[in-house]
This record gives structure tokens, C-alpha cells and sequence, in this order.
């Protein structure tokens, strides 16, 4: 346990000054000096209460994933705390230190407290956790004030991420955002088509009214999802034809599979051919 009454010094079984949470800002400032050294951006956040841990993946009997209704509540305490602090995300490269409290010598693994803040942190401390480039943790026992001390700070690295990472369209030149695939070369999906040949700016008829309407794909010919679905059901009942007659009567049945009706059977059951049903 971390007493408050130990003076401000490294120990040799920590990286961090000796201490309670009147160091947290010492330690933050040496967390931040190692990962991002000559940062000129640098956020601090202090989150009280036990550290919470990003559980493993569950699946339903379906094979779907699915979050345990702790991870969202543990997740939307961190995203609030986080909100306090940030107006909007950061871009570019993130350094991210973390330093965990425990409350007790439960056996919890690092890694996974470090994936919930950067689950909870998307959209709030940056647009998305690939940005974060260097990160540090480490767990630390205080079993008067558990909490949670995060460090956020600009980063350096050959590994440009965010909107440092951009390309020109090669159709209309606007710079665009690198995000997960590396080979994009278009800004949008309009700007790919009319590189192909498509312009989607001219609008076409709807197939099903009839109506002018602009595509928002090459594929697209219905203009909304009331044709979409009236053109389904004109399909379904046209490839399924009109009902059978009665080969006797001629009186409609109510199928497709022809013979004759129940009340010519019943007059004639002697006469029913093979594979011929009552109607």
C-alpha cells in the first residue's frame, strides 16, 4: 500500500515516485517525459474508484459477440470522465500512459485495463485507437484510494496516423484520411465511379415507379425501400403463376399443382391419376 507519509523518491521497485495522490501529477509528467518526450500537448485525467478491466470475448450460441453489460457501464464511466477534458478528438499520433491503482492483489492483467480505456476513449480522446502509437502501463496497489491515472500526449513517430496521414483523390484532388487501408485512392465512393466511368450525379428512372432519382451506387435501380419491396412481392408472385384449374370442373384450387378439386375426387376417387392431389 502507497503511504502518503513517504517522501517524494524513486524506489527501486517502481518507476514512479513514492507516494499518494498529491504525486499523481509528478508521475504523470515522468510517464509523459518517456513516451513522448518535447510533447507540446499533453491531458491528464484522474478517475477514482477500481480500476475496471475489459472482460474476454463472449458469443452467443449463434457465434455472435456480444459485450457484458458491465464492459458498457464501466465503459460509458470512463467515456464521461474523458468528456470532461476533451473538447474534441485529438488527431494525428497518441501517446497513451496509464497507471492503475488496485484496491487489492486480485490477479487482473494490464493489457486489458489498457483495452478499456482506449474502447471507452474512441470518438472522445481520438477518432479511433489505432492512433495511439506508444502506450505504457502498469499496475500499482493502493488500498485506501483505488483510481485510475491516464496520460494523453502528441506523438512522434515514422507511423503517421490520423490526419497526418492523408492522401490526394486521384479524381478530385481533396485530401482524405488514411483510415485501416493504406491503398485507398479515392476520397469517396463517387469520386471511384466517375474515375470508372460512372457518374452517379445523373439521375436515372426507378425501374419500379418510374421516378427520376440519383443513385448512391453503380448497382442501384430501385430510388427507395417501399419500391424495393413492392418489386420482391411482383417477383414473388409472378414466378409462382396463376393458380391451377380443376382438369374436370375447371373450378380455380388453391394451388399450383394441378389435378382436380375435392368434390370431383369425392364424386370419382376411382379416377385420380398418379400424382394427382385432392383440391
Amino acid at each position: 500500500m502507497i503511504n502518503d507519509s513517504q517522501p517524494l523518491e524513486l524506489t527501486p521497485d517502481s518507476l514512479f515516485p513514492a507516494g499518494g495522490r498529491e504525486e499523481d501529477a509528478e508521475r504523470a509528467l515522468l510517464l509523459c517525459e518517456a513516451l513522448a518526450p518535447g510533447t507540446g500537448q499533453m491531458m491528464m485525467a484522474v478517475i477514482d474508484g477500481e480500476p475496471p478491466s475489459k472482460s474476454r470475448p463472449r458469443f452467443t450460441r449463434n457465434g455472435k459477440p456480444y459485450r457484458t453489460k458491465e464492459d458498457v457501464d464501466a465503459e460509458a464511466r470512463t467515456a464521461q470522465h474523458l468528456r470532461r477534458i476533451f473538447d474534441q478528438p485529438w488527431t494525428g499520433n497518441i501517446a497513451l500512459g496509464c497507471i492503475f491503482f488496485r484496491p487489492n492483489k486480485q490477479r487482473i492483467d494490464v493489457d486489458n485495463m489498457i483495452k478499456h480505456v482506449c474502447d471507452a476513449a474512441n470518438g472522445i480522446a481520438w477518432n479511433d485507437d489505432s492512433q495511439v502509437t506508444a502506450v505504457y502501463g502498469v499496475a500499482e496497489l493502493d488500498q485506501q484510494s483505488p483510481r485510475t491515472v491516464l496520460i494523453f500526449a502528441q506523438h512522434r513517430s515514422t507511423l503517421t496516423r490520423g490526419t497526418d496521414n492523408v492522401r490526394p483523390c486521384e479524381y478530385c484532388g481533396t485530401p482524405f484520411e488514411l483510415v485501416g487501408r493504406t491503398t485507398k485512392r479515392f476520397c469517396t465512393a463517387a469520386c471511384s465511379y466517375k474515375a470508372r466511368g460512372y457518374d452517379l450525379s445523373e439521375p436515372i428512372l426507378c425501374k419500379q415507379c418510374g421516378q427520376l432519382f440519383r443513385r448512391t451506387t453503380k448497382a442501384q435501380i430501385l430510388c427507395s425501400r417501399e419500391c424495393r419491396a413492392d418489386s420482391v412481392r411482383g417477383r414473388n408472385r409472378s414466378r409462382g403463376g396463376p393458380p391451377s384449374n380443376c382438369a374436370t370442373c375447371g373450378k380455380p384450387l388453391s394451388h399450383r399443382r394441378g389435378g382436380r378439386c375435392r368434390d370431383c375426387w369425392r364424386a370419382n376417387p376411382a379416377n385420380m391419376g398418379a400424382g394427382e392431389s385432392r383440391g
